[in-house]
């Protein structure tokens, strides 16, 4: 079936994170409002339990370059505890489908919802799209997202947005996240900056925002 595109209307950039190290001064611009730019329907439909994540859909760049961004997005809507996530790779879509991506807006094939219920045993279908991606600095990331229906179509929440740490306020905000969700596996600058320097890091703060608003109905 072909899904219905959303156009979502692009509002001001993320939010920034309050927590963070006592030591971090607050030299750089204030926090910014929470993101507006996402859609939800204004009656929610049935509640999803499962929802099978599909793998990023990019026209720019093989798989190989895009397995840790795939990680990324998948570790951050896990720990969001919505619902039940499940991964569905890309040569499980290939042996399903015959294809190993699939955008949000394009027109699928008609059994592909239909079909993802039946093999996965889910009730919605998460689609994502990488629209822009510069890993160098000033790193950028474009996100486009939609969350379907298994059995209906409808689309339960979408997002649209590109965060380009060129600009002053996404960079604070990416240092904070940083700072509050770094670990001894991804060593921390003091100030947190090291995640400028790692798209794989970024994607991790962008995956982040994207999916704060995810539930909100």
């Amino acid at each position: 079936m072909t899904l219905p595109r959303v156009h979502v209307a692009l509002a001001a950039v993320c939010a920034l994170f309050t927590g963070g190290c006592a030591t971090l001064k607050q030299a750089g611009p204030p926090p910014a409002p929470a993101p507006e730019n996402f859609f939800s329907p204004a009656t929610p439909g049935e509640q999803l339990r499962r929802v099978a994540l599909l793998p990023l859909h990019s026209g720019a760049f093989p798989d190989q370059n895009l397995r840790a961004l795939d990680a990324a997005f998948q570790s951050e809507l896990s720990k969001r505890g919505l619902f039940e996530v499940v991964p569905v790779s890309r040569a499980r879509l290939e042996a399903l489908f015959g294809e190993r991506q699939f955008a949000s807006t394009e027109s699928l094939p008609a059994d592909v919802l239909s079909r993802l219920r039946e093999e996965c045993g889910v009730d919605g279908v998460l689609f994502t799209d990488l629209t822009h991606f510069s890993p160098y600095r000033p790193v950028s990331m474009g996100v486009r997202t939609k969350l379907v229906a298994a059995s209906t179509g409808q689309i339960r929440w979408a997002f649209d947005y590109v965060f380009d740490a060129g600009n002053a306020v996404v960079a604070e905000a990416a240092k904070r996240f940083q700072i509050t969700h770094g670990n001894e596996q991804q060593p921390l600058a003091t100030d947190g900056g090291s995640i400028l320097l790692s798209p794989s890091r970024f994607a991790k703060y962008v995956a982040n925002e994207t999916y704060s608003s995810l539930g909100h109905e």
